[in-house]
């Protein structure tokens, strides 16, 4: 019986614990310019290193995307959007997830640090963070300044594009 009880609750721990994979989702950005107000370049693949407990507060580890992943509806702009990340010599960006802060209901505070560009800073998404048996969703946004991480913004003809970066994650993570 006592055999019993802890297969069950090593099993149990098995389905609430451990590491979670990419899925599926999507990291978006937005930023703008005048005449182009919509440049949202975005996301689809990601490398997830994170693992969980039974609360959500335990999530620890980081996310990694490849900087010639991220694609515009404009192949151009993308083109010129990899030259200025300089995604050949900064081929990766990570976010790693140090702390997470339950703020009520499913909603929290994702405080960590994000390297981009051979920089690393302190960075905060706020947004939802739910579970299920076999799958974690994120939800959440930030935004960042491209001149905080050594990218000056790009220029075309007299038009600069704006500085400032908000970022939108909506991925899903499976245990």
């Amino acid at each position: 019986m006592i055999k019993l009880s802890i297969t069950a609750l090593l099993l149990a721990a098995s389905v609430y614990g451990g590491s979670l994979s990419f899925e599926s989702g999507s990291i978006k950005a937005h930023t703008e310019v005048f005449g182009d107000s919509s440049i949202d370049p975005v996301f689809k693949k990601a490398t997830s290193h994170f693992s969980m407990g039974d609360s959500v507060t335990s999530l620890r580890g980081s996310m990694d995307v490849s900087i010639g992943d991220f694609v515009s509806d404009n192949s151009k702009r993308d083109t010129n959007m990899h030259e200025t990340m300089e995604s050949d010599k900064f081929p990766k960006a990570s976010f790693e997830v140090k702390e997470v802060v339950a703020k009520g209901g499913d909603n929290v505070l994702l405080k960590g640090t994000l390297s981009l560009h051979g920089i690393s800073k302190p960075l905060s998404f706020e947004g939802t963070l739910t579970q299920d048996v076999s799958k974690v969703r994120i939800k959440a946004k930030s935004s960042i300044k491209m001149s905080d991480f050594g990218i000056t913004p790009p220029k075309m003809v007299f038009l600069t594009v704006r500085d400032q970066v908000d970022l939108n994650v909506d991925v899903v993570l499976k245990r």
